[in-house]
């Protein structure tokens, strides 16, 4: 049985409301498709089928998926800023926990977050975890344009770790679009570069040294993280930090070393370097769905040259572990 640890389910009147703003973030309905257009000149295509819960359950089935933790995913509500953002993350959350009680079983959520001030975003994590029993939250690559190392962010970080629940990221409308002048480059590689600079400036600025029971999974094998980690850690530890961050006490490889990434790669050679990098333990099963290939990762997970144990690790274990489901998850 495997669990989906990167499944997106988007929330229909969210998308509807985009589309009836005349500023950014705002989108248009083209032929079953919304085109959302976002900061930095990015535009998120998000099909109807997007919010078809009915399709993802077939897919599941087809896939022998027994369950999906749910995300909202692009584009979050962050992007609208103040009480707005708050108000549509929460509206977002019960339409995922509406979903999961319909389906008992079948879905787990992560909660999404609207960063309009920490503390409505601390009140709104409480709720998501003690009242509709989510079992971590969703944060973007940056939040509106802001790398996720900003101390602002601090204290939620560490009301994460006291809650003891972890962090799953994805890549978001990139902060620099310089030289993306192409659709493909976008979720092609900026989506990468992106998640790949929000890991190691959050490496680099201490905060895993500072909450250092803090998880955090980087979608997509990690971005770029398993093949820079040695060039870039080298220049971390031989750095000299500015007055307001941290020395690092340890090396920059004991916070990479915390890292959790999800199967989410395009080839097998990359799967498999992610394995040998970061261990069964810290490998999750994870499918983009409902985006294109989707269906790929079975072959390659299957196709890991290691143990039947470590693949059920992959599979259902660690996220089990990771999330704390129950017996109940068969």
């Amino acid at each position: 049985m495997r669990i989906d640890v990167h499944s997106h389910l988007v929330y229909l009147p969210y998308l509807e409301y985009l589309a009836g703003r005349s500023s950014l973030p705002r989108g248009v309905l083209r032929g079953g498709t919304y085109f959302v257009s976002c900061t930095g000149g990015y535009q998120h295509a998000s099909p109807l089928v997007h919010a078809d819960v009915d399709t993802k359950l077939k897919d599941m089935e087809d896939m022998g998926i027994g369950m999906s933790v749910l995300s909202h995913g692009m584009p979050g509500p962050e992007l609208l800023g103040g009480q707005e953002a708050d108000d549509w993350a929460s509206r977002i959350n019960d339409h995922l926990a509406e979903v999961i009680q319909s389906h008992p079983g079948k879905f787990e959520a992560w909660a999404t977050l609207g960063w309009g001030s920490a503390e409505r975003t601390i009140a709104e994590i409480d709720r998501c975890v003690n009242q509709l029993g989510f079992k971590g939250v969703y944060l973007f690559s940056n939040i509106n344009q802001k790398t996720l190392d900003s101390k602002e962010f601090w204290p939620v970080y560490q009301h994460i770790e006291s809650l003891d629940i972890p962090m799953d990221m994805h890549p978001t409308a990139p902060i620099n679009m310089n030289g993306i002048d192409h659709r493909p480059l976008v979720p092609g590689m900026a989506f990468m570069f992106d998640t790949t600079l929000a890991t190691v400036r959050m490496v680099m600025s201490g905060l895993f040294q500072e909450y250092p029971n803090l998880k955090l999974i980087v979608p997509h094998t990690g971005g770029f993280v398993p093949f820079i980690r040695g060039r870039v850690g080298r220049m971390i530890d031989a750095w000299t930090s500015p007055d307001d961050w941290a020395d690092l006490s340890d090396s920059s490889q004991v916070s990479f070393d915390k890292i959790y990434v999800d199967t989410v790669a395009h080839s097998p050679a990359a799967l498999d370097y992610c394995l040998k990098m970061f261990g069964a333990d810290r490998l999750l099963y994870g499918t983009d769905h409902p985006f294109a290939h989707f269906d790929e990762y079975n072959v390659m997970v299957d196709g890991l040259d290691c143990s039947d144990a470590d693949r059920e690790l992959i599979n259902n274990g660690n996220a089990k572990r990771l999330l704390g489901l129950t017996s109940a998850v068969s």
